[in-house]
């Protein structure tokens, strides 16, 4: 039932009790049965086309449900959104304010609200009114998910099974993605599982300019076992130390919020509180326990119920057939179109056997890298004589020089020649495109010479041989990466501590972004104001972010010898620095830094690397570049900038939760803002708006505390 505005005597939305028959694996504490309740609705009953209103502490408290082409974003919510919300707050202060009349004569509207709070405590709907929250709906969503349900439960199955894991969490994707291997979100989480950039590495997946794992549903796959088998390790431990006795179904709702929340934060929390996840619920405080976390394992269990029930629900789709798929570990890096004539297999056919690959590699400004395990279509002779031809065809390299490229909408002049792994100085000069690199659509750029010669990069094994046999058809490969275009060097400079130690320290210089990016500098910081603009340009954020990875590593003396060292940025783990340094693990790289394995990278921490020579220190800069034009790259591709604007800087705010708020990935927000990692009270930041792109419409949007 909705409730539409304007219609004073509608009812509000009923939130109905649903028989969850929970069983033994995953509890259903009656103190979380009703936001159970909320979620399936959410899941069931309203389309992205609508939002709810609801309130943030019981979500099964809503009052009304419109129908608008707007998100419920925190920050830059529609009008109507913003109008809903505060005319359900108006009526609730209302409400409040007559409670303390004697005799208080309510309005329709008011009496309706007013029965959603047993007991009419006037406190109770004060508080009420401040935790007004909007949800988008997810029915149309859910349904798209159990079309593509089919093709993949086979295999989440088999690997949940063979990890020792509840075969109940392969209902989690519907939550985490709705069970689409191409989702992508605002925060830069990708693919079924919705994996970040940085939790990647750890679990084993490549992501570099020619394969990113994560948007591979096996290889994917693997990798969230994994994790969710750390995670269950680390909480059983510590919820052991509580109560001895525990089972694990009763820290099951840990493992799973987990995956929103972080092993190390569910950690401490059983510390802090104990092992009773309802007690979690309503005693553990922390800045980053909010809404979303709060809410996940209820959205698991609801996604759970509604896809085991989905035919009293939806006219069910059909549903979309297993994968089957012949396997082809390639031994020499081969273009797409010398795949496609020695197989006589279309590109879109690739393309749906073979997600991990990037568009470079699909537009053959790449090779596909030798080690990399292609997928064609099943066959019973397993293409043994068309693979035996490819095998003794003569290497080949992507020929760029002479090459034209016909600039796009969102492109930039330095992300074209990160595209073809070329110099971005060499291709202004080529093109003459002036001190600031501009271009336009249509135009036409020449692309300068060839790529540099490719280099193999050691990938630690994640998986023990063993266990990689038994995976069959998954994805853990050798890869190689391509050296970028030339770097600028950070403006950096070395100087020492006092004697005792003999330390060398980063001080940092005053830095800019270049061209673009420049104007990102704040004036007038005493006297902020948010009705001015920024000079930068919505068009100009990707060149900026762009422009702004100046990953140079700093040469500093300390007892008479070099000390090579960089300053840790987002999405960067030790794992990373191993590989870009050729190294078998972090061990080495732990002993120098004297950090243990208990502890994790912090932003912004200086890290002693062991370069031995000057060929070294450039494969490692150029590799770290890549990886963070990747990010870049991958961003552009789902997300468009509608506008840039100022944010003012409030009591209890953080970088992290500004970009949360903003639907901003963290490493954006920091980029374009130079120095401003803690930022004091009425400082301004230049945040991007951005709108997902139509691809990218997927994505899920109920994990984001918006409202």
């Amino acid at each position: 039932v909705l409730w539409w505005p304007g219609l004073a005597n509608s009812a509000v939305p009923v939130i109905e009790r649903h028989q969850l028959e929970c069983g033994n694996g995953f509890p259903c504490p009656e103190e979380i049965q009703r936001r159970v309740d909320f979620w399936i609705h959410v899941f069931r009953s309203w389309g992205t086309d609508q939002i709810v209103f609801h309130d943030t502490e019981h979500p099964e408290r809503a009052y009304s449900v419109i129908v608008t082409e707007h998100a419920c974003r925190r920050r830059r919510a529609g009008r109507d959104v913003e109008n809903e919300r505060r005319r359900i707050q108006n009526h609730l202060k209302a409400i409040a304010h007559k409670l303390g009349q004697r005799k208080p004569k309510f309005t329709a509207t008011e009496k309706v609200y007013l029965a959603l709070f047993p007991g009419h405590n006037r406190k109770a709907i004060q508080r009420a009114a401040q935790n007004i929250r909007c949800q988008q709906g997810n029915r149309d969503r859910f349904l798209g998910a159990l079309e593509r349900y089919g093709a993949y439960r086979a295999h989440v199955l088999k690997v949940l099974k063979q990890s020792g894991l509840s075969e109940d969490i392969l209902y989690l994707p519907f939550v985490e993605s709705a069970y689409n291997p191409q989702a992508y979100s605002w925060a830069g989480a990708a693919g079924l599982w919705q994996i970040m950039p940085r939790t990647a590495r750890k679990l084993g997946l490549q992501l570099n300019a020619t394969v990113d794992e994560r948007f591979d549903p096996e290889a994917a796959t693997w990798a969230a076992a994994r994790y969710l088998s750390n995670s269950t390790n680390v909480l059983m431990n510590a919820a052991r130390k509580k109560n001895p006795n525990i089972s694990i179904s009763e820290v099951n709702p840990f493992i799973i919020t987990s995956y929103n929340y972080g092993v190390a934060g569910m950690r401490r929390a059983i510390d802090s509180v104990g092992p009773d996840y309802v007690d979690v619920l309503n005693k553990y405080r922390s800045r980053s326990f909010r809404v979303a976390v709060k809410n996940f394992y209820a959205s698991f269990l609801a996604a759970r119920y509604v896809a085991r029930n989905a035919e009293e629900y939806f006219e069910l789709p059909d549903v979309a057939p297993e994968h089957r798929y012949a396997a082809l570990v390639l031994k020499q890096p081969t273009s797409i179109k010398r795949i496609e004539k020695v197989f006589g297999v279309d590109q879109e056919t690739l393309k749906r056997l073979n997600p991990s690959l990037t568009r470079y590699v699909w537009k053959g400004w790449r090779l596909v890298p030798d080690g990399f395990t292609l997928r064609l279509p099943f066959r019973k002779d397993q293409w043994q004589r068309q693979v035996a031809y490819l095998q003794k065809l003569k290497p080949e390299q992507p020929g760029l020089s002479g090459t034209k490229y016909v600039v796009q909408r969102g492109d930039t002049a330095c992300g074209v020649a990160h595209i073809f792994n070329v110099s971005c100085r060499d291709l202004v000069q080529v093109n003459n495109l002036g001190r600031n690199a501009l271009i336009r659509v249509g135009q036409k750029l020449d692309i300068p010479g060839k790529p540099a010669k490719q280099k193999p990069v050691q990938v630690a094994a994640a998986t023990p041989k063993a266990a990689i046999e038994k995976q069959q058809n998954t994805v853990v490969v050798k890869t190689t990466t391509e050296t970028p275009m030339t770097q600028q060097k950070a403006s950096w400079q070395v100087v020492q501590k006092p004697a005792e130690t003999q330390t060398p320290v980063l001080a940092k210089k005053e830095t800019t972004l270049a061209a673009a990016s420049a104007s990102v500098s704040v004036a007038s910081e005493a006297q902020p104001s948010v009705e001015d603009k920024p000079e930068l340009q919505a068009k100009e954020v990707f060149t900026a972010l762009l422009e702004s990875i100046k990953m140079g590593v700093h040469v500093g003396q300390a007892n008479g010898k070099t000390v090579f060292s960089i300053l840790v940025e987002p999405e960067e783990t030790l794992g990373h620095y191993a590989d870009w340094l050729g190294l078998r693990g972090t061990g080495e790289l732990r002993r120098l830094n004297g950090i243990k394995h208990s502890r994790n990278l912090r932003i912004g921490q200086r890290l002693i690397l062991p370069i031995p020579n000057q060929e070294k220190r450039e494969a490692f800069e150029a590799d770290r570049s890549e990886y963070h034009r990747t990010l870049v790259d991958e961003f552009q591709q789902h997300y468009e900038i509608l506008d840039v604007e100022y944010y003012v800087i409030k009591k209890g705010d953080s970088i992290w939760r500004v970009a949360s708020q903003s639907e901003v990935p963290y490493w954006v927000v920091t980029r374009l803002n130079p120095g401003k990692d803690t930022p004091a009270i009425g400082e301004r930041l230049v945040l991007p708006v951005s709108k997902a792109r139509k691809p990218a419409q997927e994505a899920p949007v109920h994990h984001s505390d918006s409202g």
